[in-house]
């Protein structure tokens, strides 16, 4: 098992919530950056030298899944896998249907998101073709720590 893992938290939240406490109690050595306050560029020129440098899996959570996506596409590196955690997608400066990701992808998405459509997950994996994970759950996932852990040991 690939034992690195880096977490990319989302807009409204930080680099040590229950995902990253989920992570490390499963095992695994999380860097998680802090990226509040930051806008995407800055976010992505902020993780793209981690990507590159380490190689690690990934988890991606809401704004962090988009930033995942594109410091990896930006520095060409081929990561093990990538877990997207209710992704930020949509936006308008990255249209989904540009978005091919050449490494294993897993979306994970709650049935009762308010904050991003689960549609939008379901084009990106439909273009992308990968899996899509719809969960009784809301944006935040408090309740999936085991099926995002899941996702990334199937990696």
């Amino acid at each position: 098992m690939e034992n690195k893992v880096l977490f990319c938290h989302g807009l409204e939240s930080g680099p040590h919530g229950s995902k990253y406490r989920a992570l490390v109690a499963a095992g695994y050595e999380v860097l998680a950056p802090d990226c509040r306050g930051m806008g995407l560029e800055e976010r992505v020129a902020l993780v793209a030298p981690i990507l590159l440098a380490e190689k690690p899996l990934v988890v991606g959570s809401s704004f962090g899944g988009i930033v995942a996506i594109l410091a990896a596409l930006r520095t060409g590196v081929i990561l093990p896998g990538l877990v997207l955690c209710a992704p930020a997608l949509g936006r308008a400066e990255v249209p989904i249907k540009t978005l091919v990701v050449p490494f294993p992808v897993t979306l994970i998405h709650g049935l009762h998101d308010t904050v991003i459509p689960l549609e939008l997950s379901q084009e990106f994996a439909f273009y992308q073709g990968c899996e899509v994970r719809v969960v009784q759950d809301d944006h935040f996932l408090a309740k999936c720590d085991e099926t995002i852990v899941g996702a990334l040991r199937a990696f």
